[in-house]
């Protein structure tokens, strides 16, 4: 399977998502937190699209005869691609969170928040979600690294600032101070899929708070 497939069968899923967010959760038009994985879905296309144009002249005579110099462009380019739509899904979804907890009050979530610091911070939110019990302990974990990794890819150029190993969404990320993350080809598809699934089930826990 292509890494262009993998994304379009994603935004097919995030789309399954977005309807369902709008049909038994969202309660207006251009709601944010169906419009959220809306955009989400609009935002993979792109990278559907430009991962396709890829994969369609690296198969094409034109194409430079591959060595390992070319093979290791390609795979920067795939990892380029897949980083930015990561960092972007993240931004999205860190938006979207913060806009939901001012539309639920009674969850206490933002007011719970803001007593940790003066600006309302995604990783503070799901801090009060473990203590309030929305999500559990290993839940809140798998949110941190995900944070911790779109921090490096969009802040660090994806250099790690520590010394660590992380396993989520069924794969294997490991951190060595002062060098690149290194994980396989298809590392920020697999994070992308996994956040997405724990926004949804926050989204959905968090509504019953309502």
């Amino acid at each position: 399977m292509t890494v262009a497939k993998d994304i379009l069968l994603l935004s097919e899923a995030c789309e399954q998502y977005a309807e369902s967010v709008a049909r038994d959760i969202a309660d207006k038009e251009n709601d944010p937190r169906s419009m959220c994985l809306w955009n989400i879905h609009n935002r993979m296309m792109i990278s559907g699209e430009i991962m396709t144009f890829y994969e369609r002249s690296w198969g094409s005579d034109d194409f430079p005869e591959v060595d390992d110099d070319t093979v290791g462009e390609l795979v920067e380019r795939v990892m380029v691609v897949t980083r930015d739509l990561y960092v972007d899904v993240v931004s999205a979804i860190e938006k979207a969170v913060k806009d939901s907890v001012g539309i639920y009050v009674n969850s206490g979530l933002k007011e719970d928040a803001l007593k940790m610091s003066s600006h309302l911070y995604l990783r503070n939110i799901m801090v009060c979600s473990q203590k309030k019990k929305i999500i559990d302990r290993k839940t809140f974990d798998e949110w941190d690294n995900l944070l911790i990794m779109r921090n490096l890819a969009a802040h660090n150029n994806s250099i790690s600032d520590r010394n660590k190993r992380c396993e989520i969404a069924g794969i294997v990320v490991s951190m060595r101070a002062g060098r690149m993350m290194k994980g396989p080809l298809n590392t920020f598809i697999a994070l992308t899929q996994r956040i997405i699934e724990l926004f949804y089930d926050w989204l959905v826990r968090v509504d019953k708070t309502k």
